[in-house]
This record gives structure tokens, C-alpha cells and sequence, in this order.
């Protein structure tokens, strides 16, 4: 392979990386934020689970759906905070610039 095509596949590579190990992160923290859910007993929960004929189907589906979507979320907001170089592969910078987010702080108004 030439040198631009075995930089362009190890950059691939480290996307890639990034994005599963920051899905396995979100899922993990989404599992431990179902298991608080449970623990809590939010809304009579942890009752209709453990009343349920099979037991396991609302909690795979609970932890599923955590899962997937903090997984999902954490992936996302990595991918979309990472920096780009401008001048890529001899473009010599003519790419258009990415815009970064900027947070703003608002002052919280008195009692309303």
C-alpha cells in the first residue's frame, strides 16, 4: 500500500476503536443506570418485574434499551467532539472548517 492509503486505514482503524469502546462505555453506564432504575423501584417497577410470568423479557428489555441508547449517546457525542486536521491527505487546507460547539451559560432567573 502506499504511505497516504496505510495512514488513511489507520485512521480508519482508530475511528472505529474510538467508537466501540466509547458504545461499550455508554452501554455499561446505561446498564448501571437500568439496575439503579430497578433498584429504586421507580413508579412500582421492580413489583410488575418481579411479577412478570417470564421475569427475564422486561428486564432484557429494560437493559436493552438502556444499553443501546446511552451506547448510542456516548458514541455520538465522541464522534462528534473530535478534532479534525484541515490539511489532510495534500488538501492543503481547502476543506471546509468544522464548527465546534460553544457552550453558553445562562444566569437562572429568581422563583417564578
Amino acid at each position: 500500500m502506499i504511505p497516504a492509503a496505510q495512514a488513511r486505514t489507520f485512521r480508519a482503524r482508530r475511528l472505529v476503536r474510538l467508537m466501540l469502546c466509547n458504545w461499550g462505555l455508554g452501554a455499561l453506564f446505561g446498564f448501571a443506570m437500568a439496575g439503579l432504575f430497578v433498584a429504586s423501584n421507580v413508579a412500582g417497577l421492580r413489583e410488575l418485574i418481579l411479577n412478570a410470568t417470564p421475569m427475564w423479557l422486561p428486564l432484557f428489555a429494560l437493559f436493552v434499551g438502556f444499553g443501546s441508547t446511552f451506547g448510542g449517546v456516548v458514541c455520538a457525542t465522541a464522534v462528534m467532539l473530535l478534532q479534525v486536521d484541515d490539511k489532510v491527505d495534500g488538501d492543503n487546507g481547502r476543506k471546509s472548517p468544522i464548527l465546534l460547539p460553544v457552550f453558553a451559560f445562562a444566569r437562572a432567573r429568581g422563583s417564578i
